[in-house]
């Protein structure tokens, strides 16, 4: 049974690009993964992760061997049912032997249908660190929506946290402190710095 990750978040935080990433990193641990394209609702949504998937697809890519085959997107189009799609692309991981799914989300209410639908294993929200606060309100109220249009929150899934951009951390500490879960990654925004976060390092 293959992994499957969510990952939520605004618009314009780097939820795709912060995806292409952990797919960098599950590719150098030797897994295949499969890229789900279910933001069908922006435009240039799909467009974004064929992008990443040619550059994640090239031999060696950045140090990664044996990159070619261990990455491929599925995509249905803009209009299509986001949980419906997540479906499919579950079944075509199964079906085609990859280790791990990644699913790019669309608008919040889509989203909870997809997440109720699906039962993802983890559920990542990806937040800025240059917004300060607000993050921590983006992630309140995706936690909200998620509880009052599906029945995930609260599941014990875990949703992992994610602060972006730099080794500012305060954002970060201020949303695990409201949430009580744990930050899985730092991204410094370098192409493919990707820091599991450890206290020792930003404290």
């Amino acid at each position: 049974m293959p992994y499957s990750i969510t990952f939520v978040g605004v618009n314009g935080v780097g939820k795709s690009t912060n995806l292409s990433k952990v797919c960098f990193w599950l590719i150098q641990n030797g897994l295949r993964v499969l890229i789900a394209a279910c933001d069908t609702f922006r435009s240039g949504a799909v467009e974004q992760l064929q992008v990443h998937v040619r550059n994640l697809s090239m031999p060696s890519v950045n140090g990664a061997t044996n990159s070619k085959g261990r990455v491929e997107l599925y995509e249905k189009g803009y209009g299509k049912d986001a949980a419906g799609t997540v479906k499919e692309a579950i079944a075509y991981t199964k079906d085609n032997d990859f280790d791990v799914v990644l699913i790019d989300t669309p608008l919040m209410r889509a989203l909870a249908n997809l997440v109720a639908a699906n039962d993802p294993d983890k559920i990542i929200f990806v937040g800025e660190a240059l917004v300060g606060n607000e993050a921590v309100d983006q992630l309140t109220k995706f936690d909200r929506a998620l509880r009052d249009f599906s029945s995930a929150s609260g599941s014990g899934k875990g949703r992992g946290l994610w602060d972006t951009v730099d080794d500012k951390v305060g954002a970060a500490l201020s949303m695990t402190y409201v949430t009580g879960q744990p930050i899985i990654f730092s991204d410094v925004a370098r192409h493919t710095d990707l820091r599991q976060m450890r206290v020792a390092n930003v404290v």
